[in-house]
Order: C-alpha cells, then sequence, then structure tokens
C-alpha cells in the first residue's frame, strides 16, 4: 500500500519526482467534472463540503474512484495525485484515500494561486 498521498496541480510547473518507489497519477480525465468551472466553487477548496459534493456527481465516479483506490493499495511508495490547480478534485480525492486507508497526505499547492 501506498506509504503517503500527494495532493498537487499540474499548472503549477513544480517539478514532480519521477523516481521509483514515486506513482503520478493524472485524476483529469477519470474525474472530469472541475468544480472551478463554477464560480461558486472556484476559489473554496476541495476540503469544502460543497466542492465534495460536485465531484462526487462526476460521470461514473464510484468505478473510478474504486479503480484508483486499488491502485494506490497496489502501490508501495508515494503518490502524487495531480488535477489542474490542486485545489479540488486532487484535494478531494487525496483526503478520501487518506481517510479510508490510514494513509498520510499532503496538499502541496493547495494554497498556490
Amino acid at each position: 500500500m501506498a506509504t503517503a498521498i500527494v495532493s498537487f496541480g499540474f499548472r503549477h510547473g513544480k517539478e514532480i519526482p519521477c523516481q521509483t518507489g514515486v506513482l503520478v497519477i493524472d485524476v483529469r480525465k477519470a474525474f472530469d467534472r472541475n468544480p472551478y468551472r463554477d464560480k461558486s466553487l472556484r476559489y473554496k477548496r476541495g476540503t469544502d463540503l460543497d466542492v465534495q459534493k460536485d465531484i462526487l456527481k462526476t460521470p461514473n465516479f464510484n468505478k473510478s474512484y474504486a479503480q484508483l483506490k486499488e491502485k494506490v493499495e497496489d502501490f508501495d511508495g508515494v503518490v502524487y495525485l495531480g488535477c489542474t490547480g490542486g485545489h479540488h478534485r486532487s484535494v478531494y480525492l487525496a483526503l478520501r484515500l487518506s481517510e479510508e486507508l490510514k494513509i498520510p497526505v499532503l496538499h502541496r499547492d493547495i494554497d498556490v494561486k
């Protein structure tokens, strides 16, 4: 099982470790419902309940989440979950996985503008 989860945003251009023991997962396609597009959610985060409810409306959420969870459970190392800005989808998914699997989580870009 993964040893830690890091949420991040691709658009920030920060380096993502590409080495043994690191798995980078782009959640933008599987979880394509982006709360940023809703002006009322844009400046909130994946820690906010209304953002979480919006993400749960993603078509096939349960199937995509089950596949994501399986990848995290099967990987031995640090998992990086990335979305566009690192504020909504990656944060919520990292939080949920962290709680369910009892894995530490870090939100690298949650406060980056």
